[in-house]
Order: C-alpha cells, then sequence, then structure tokens
C-alpha cells in the first residue's frame, strides 16, 4: 500500500512537471541589440553581471510600458579591470 502511494505520487508530480515545462507561453525570445533597436523600457528585471574584464555578450531583462516582458542581449564591456594598466 505504501508503495502504492508513492508510486502515485511520482507519477502525479512528473505529470505536473511535464505540463508546467511543455508551457511555452512563458519563454521568451532574446532580442538582439542594434543601434536602431527602439527600446521602450518601462523598468528593468535583471540586469547583467558586469564582473569581468573585456568584452563579453550580456542579457538583460526588463518590462516595457504595455507590462510585456523583453530580453535583450548585447555587448558590454566588464567593470573588473578599470584598475588594469
Amino acid at each position: 500500500m505504501k508503495s502504492n502511494l508513492i508510486a502515485l505520487t511520482c507519477v502525479a508530480l512528473s505529470a505536473w512537471a511535464v505540463n508546467a515545462f511543455a508551457d511555452n507561453d512563458h519563454t521568451q525570445d532574446v532580442q538582439e541589440y542594434t543601434y536602431s533597436t527602439k527600446l521602450d523600457i518601462a523598468e528593468v528585471t535583471m540586469s547583467p553581471d558586469l564582473d569581468f574584464c573585456g568584452v563579453r555578450p550580456v542579457v538583460m531583462s526588463y518590462v516595457d510600458r504595455m507590462g510585456k516582458s523583453h530580453s535583450l542581449h548585447y555587448e558590454a564591456n566588464g567593470n573588473a579591470c578599470l584598475n588594469e594598466n
């Protein structure tokens, strides 16, 4: 009886997990930034970590004035090598 209850719980949890990950409405495309990209940023929800030296691609997430979430991919210069010659 106990093993049946555990098996039923595992099946229910796995079905829930498959359903949760199959929902593609929450995934968002990452937009590539160019100089001509028009931005409508109401709130930055995730800023990139710039603790590196040199130029690397980073991603910033934001919400526009209509409440839609966006992710923006661009090149950024890190802050970790400011004191190096």
